[in-house]
């Protein structure tokens, strides 16, 4: 059986604005999000302008775990609004540009709000 693709990105991108609108009222104070956490600003301006072009979150961090860019992390993770404030105005599916934390950067992309 052949699989409709447009159907499911459509089907896709109205969950992620349902989910959108949800967190605007309901204000979640958890996020689901994965994550490339870089050394530098050299490192993470690297993955930022692959990601810029288009390219896939999860290919980059791929390409970035086997060049020795990144430092160690869980890919996925929650994140709260105290931590990342910034998190909570975005719309699921979306990378955030590359922000300083701790010894290095982080770059995340917001996969979904928790309740």
């Amino acid at each position: 059986m052949k699989r409709d693709i447009s159907h499911y990105l459509g089907e896709l991108l109205v969950w992620e604005i349902e989910d959108y609108l949800r967190a605007r009222s309901a204000r979640p104070e958890r996020a689901r999000v994965a994550r490339i956490r870089l050394p530098d600003r050299s490192a993470a301006e690297v993955v930022a302008a692959d990601l810029e072009a288009g390219g896939s979150f999860y290919a980059a961090a791929r390409r970035a775990v086997a060049l020795g860019m990144t430092l160690p992390d869980d890919l996925f993770g929650l994140v709260t609004r105290d931590e990342h404030p910034e998190v909570f105005e975005a719309v699921p599916g979306t990378t955030l540009p590359p922000k300083p934390e701790g010894e290095g950067f982080l770059i995340i992309r917001l996969v979904a709000f928790e309740s």
